[in-house]
């Protein structure tokens, strides 16, 4: 069976307005992807009455799981499942099917709620010091797939082990900010206090979550109290008992210690997560870049009551050039997340035979450039809005997505509902940054590059154009680029925008260094925590892409403090307090102030489109093609692969 495009567009699309923002975990970094796996196109809608309904797959639904889903993905793992110190897509697809059991669920439209299926009952308190609390009394019975039992210690082990100075910059070079909106975590996570004063154990199955004062209101407030069970056995090498003695959790013995330290290395080193999702990790080969997960025995069940009707679920890395031949040869089942033209073309002439299918959907995210704003010449705005002139990127959209795809000019996505409703100020107050190498030249002369090598003015001819600075030392305009090898983006910005001869001829020199995409990510974070020489920074621009989750919170990943500047939250490191305040205005209203939240949404985009941390290259209507053995493969980005895989099944 294929799926219609203009109807399965116009569902998500219908979805998509209708969804709210709410959100599930405090993961307040989107997911890096490589560039070149994903695309956007606008709607086309015409002759909408012509296409035909989609076959009812349910009617043949089984009742027992069986075989296997083998879905390729371009994007390397890196075996670094958790999240917590890096987080690229694929990695994340893995963590999201092998974790569950969230006080806090996402519902297929995006909207995020209390599980039910988790949580017995739960009642809120707005204290009279402006913070609230939040009680939860999980459901008994649950436990991991090795048969641990769960109680509310794992679920407070969450804020806790997460929210450590063990896990921070200090130790373990991770991002330490379980239960950062809580009562008491500043305090707790610089091992100030050994209470976390905002997190209380009340018995063995309910336990307290309260609310910092000035954290309130907060558009996004489901995502503060939010938890999930955390086998602390698994990361501290030992049973570590947790304890309340009415001034909050604390563990029982010291865990920021080089002894726990080393313990959460070898935890790391393990590749590989306690299970309490639908699946559990079986093996990770790192060599061949497969990751292998089959049913957990003991998961209950999701919120909707649903169980996984695959046995095995594969993740494996296939190359960009390739992956369509893998598809059509059975090297893979599914590939998806398509955005590049050359490729949609190529998957939608393979669905012109029996055997294979597609879904599409609007994307939440963005092919990009992303700056180093304290590093080089990218610290000055005027050289990225330079570089921006220098690209046009209509052209480059048009050839990359081959007609299904577009631009964008801020932080955002064309599935997102916030965007969708304030599209037409947005488009009247941001910068389109046209093709313009005169424009270009003048900013860059604003920016103070003006000399050339000898230190003499710069005159059109003398090459790479520099700049004096403070100490007296010539700044060379030059941009040191790590990009990811073996991929289109890189590959077409090499042509559109690093041998321009419009840029060579303004005075710019890009010096590419292909890598790795797990290796540009160590450079992206600065990751001292793999190499201390990941620690220094190094690379002016990135090639990569971002992709959002409903949960859409960017005042840490514009955060000026340097706690979360050494955590790795904003890996443009810029500095610039009126974009924070921006990004922090935008949530700080009530769940229910939908126009206030679109409102400061319009301001924060507009700071951001003067700043440029990032230079957005396309965006995109992902694709995904499949062998028909897989069934009722329904997908959006709001709803995620979890559960777009717990409603699907395949047939052998």
């Amino acid at each position: 069976m294929k799926l219609k495009k203009t109807l399965v567009f116009l569902l998500v699309l219908s979805m998509v307005l209708s969804a709210f923002a709410f959100a599930c975990g405090k993961t307040t970094d989107e997911e890096p992807e490589e560039p070149g796996t994903e695309t956007e196109t606008p709607a086309d809608d015409e002759n909408a009455e012509d296409e035909e309904p989609a076959d009812d797959e349910t009617a043949d639904k089984p009742t027992e799981p069986s075989g296997q889903l083998i879905i390729g993905t371009t994007t390397e793992m890196s075996g670094d499942f958790s999240g917590v110190w890096q987080n690229n897509a694929s990695d994340a697809d893995v963590r999201r099917l092998v974790q569950g059991y969230g006080t806090v669920d996402q519902t297929d439209e995006g909207e995020y709620v209390i599980d039910d299926s988790i949580v017995k009952s739960y009642e809120t308190k707005d204290n009279e010091d402006g913070s609230k609390t939040y009680t939860f009394t999980i459901v008994e019975g649950l436990k991991y797939a090795d048969g641990k039992e769960i109680d509310a210690k794992d679920f407070v082990a969450s804020y806790m082990l997460w929210g450590s100075k063990l896990i921070g910059p200090d130790f373990c070079g991770g991002k330490n900010t379980g239960g950062m909106d809580l009562v008491g975590y500043d305090a707790f996570s610089k091992g100030e206090k050994k209470e976390f004063e905002g997190v209380h154990l009340i018995d063995d199955y309910t336990f307290s979550a309260t609310i910092n004062p000035e954290n309130t209101p907060y558009f996004y407030e489901l995502n503060s109290v939010s938890a999930g069970p955390e086998d602390l056995e698994f990361w501290l090498g030992k049973k570590v008992d947790i304890k309340d003695d009415g001034d909050g959790c604390y563990f029982a013995e010291d865990i920021n210690t080089e002894e726990f330290k080393n313990a959460v290395k070898a935890a790391r080193d393990k590749k590989t997560l306690p299970a309490s999702g639908p699946y559990m990790l079986e093996s990770y080969d790192e060599a061949q870049q497969l990751a292998t997960m089959v049913i957990n025995p003991n998961f209950q069940g999701d919120r909707r009551g649903r169980k996984p009707l695959i046995e095995k679920i594969i993740l494996k890395k296939i190359t960009q050039a390739t992956q369509i031949d893998d598809l059509k040869t059975g090297g893979v089942d599914m590939i998806k997340n398509i955005g590049d033209g050359k490729t949609i073309n190529a998957g939608m002439d393979l669905t012109e035979d029996e055997g294979f299918a597609y879904t599409d959907y609007p994307r939440a995210g963005y092919g990009k450039i992303a700056f180093g704003c304290d590093v080089g010449p990218t610290q000055f705005p005027e050289v990225r809005q330079a570089l921006a002139y220098l690209l046009d990127r209509n052209d480059f959209a048009k050839q990359f997505t081959g007609g299904y795809g577009s631009v964008v000019n801020g932080p955002f996505g064309p599935a997102q509902w916030f965007y969708i409703e304030t599209k037409k100020d947005i488009d009247e107050k941001l910068n389109s940054y046209p093709y313009d190498p005169a424009k270009a030249v003048e900013l860059l002369e604003q920016a103070g590059f003006t000399l050339n090598e000898s230190g003499a003015e710069y005159k059109e001819g003398d090459g790479t154009r520099y700049k004096k600075m403070d100490d007296g030392k010539l700044m060379p305009l030059e941009i040191k680029w790590a990009s990811t090898e073996n991929n289109d983006v890189s590959d077409l910005l090499v042509v559109k925008l690093a041998e321009n001869p419009d840029l060579v001829k303004a005075g710019i020199k890009i010096q590419r260094d292909a890598m790795s995409f797990d290796e540009l990510l160590n450079w992206l974070y600065r990751d001292a925590s793999q190499d201390a020489k990941y620690g220094v920074p190094t690379y002016n621009m990135f090639n990569l892409a971002t992709g959002f989750t409903p949960y859409y919170d960017e005042q840490y990943t514009y955060s000026t403090k340097k706690e979360f500047l050494d955590m790795g939250y904003n890996t443009n490191y810029i500095i610039d307090a009126d974009l924070e305040k921006a990004a922090q205005d935008m949530v700080k209203c009530t769940p229910e102030d939908r126009e206030i939240f679109k409102e400061n949404f319009v301001k924060f985009a507009t700071r951001w489109n003067e700043l440029l941390p990032d230079l957005p290259l396309y965006s995109n209507q992902y694709h995904d093609f499949y062998n028909s053995k897989v069934k009722n493969w329904e997908t959006s980005e709001m709803k995620g692969l979890t559960s777009t895989i717990l409603d699907a099944w395949v047939t052998e």
